[in-house]
């Protein structure tokens, strides 16, 4: 009967993790986003084109179940996202197609804001990136939106400004 005491003892021993095993947990909260997530979303659109980086041009889109895009300015277009690669892209078409067409895409990293690059072409001109654009989506409370990404500070900027605090405090 003392054998198999010992037994167990050792068994238990070795399952444990020793004092200098380090765990890193790293939690993620940021789902798969899936189209029915957007079917009927509102989004205030920012954009800065390349020819005007001083100036903002701020407008809303509306997400159709239809796929259809609506813009506030009264334009159309078509809205998709690749649910394998989160890809997400809005058309915004001018005059039948005639003055050409622009493009926001980007990849999906947030249920509440999105971000990325504005391309764009037309008949006398070739595919080219015309701007940036940042969306938030509306209708929600700034509370459950929480900060956009990209005003979040990386964790490890986050450490060495607390310890540029402390720093500082303990030299006062």
């Amino acid at each position: 009967m003392a054998l198999h005491a010992n037994f167990e003892e050792l068994t238990v021993a070795a399952n444990e993790p020793k004092e200098d095993d380090e765990f890193e947990y790293v939690e993620e909260e940021f789902e798969e986003l899936r189209e029915t997530d957007l079917y009927g979303s509102e989004w205030k659109v920012g954009t800065v084109m390349e020819k005007d980086q001083n100036k903002i041009v701020e407008t809303w889109v509306r997400l159709l179940p239809s796929m259809e895009a609506v813009w506030g300015d009264g334009s159309q277009g078509k809205w998709s996202l690749d649910v394998r690669s989160q890809f997400f892209s809005i058309s915004k078409e001018s005059w039948g197609g005639w003055l050409g067409k622009k493009l926001w895409a980007g990849v999906v990293d947030d249920y509440y804001f999105l971000q990325g690059s504005v391309r764009g072409w037309s008949p006398i001109q070739t595919a080219s990136v015309l701007g940036q654009w940042q969306m938030k989506r509306l209708g929600v409370s700034p509370d459950e939106a929480g900060v956009a990404p990209w005003f979040e500070q990386p964790e490890e900027e986050e450490e060495e400004e607390a310890v540029e605090a402390e720093d500082t405090v303990a030299a006062e």
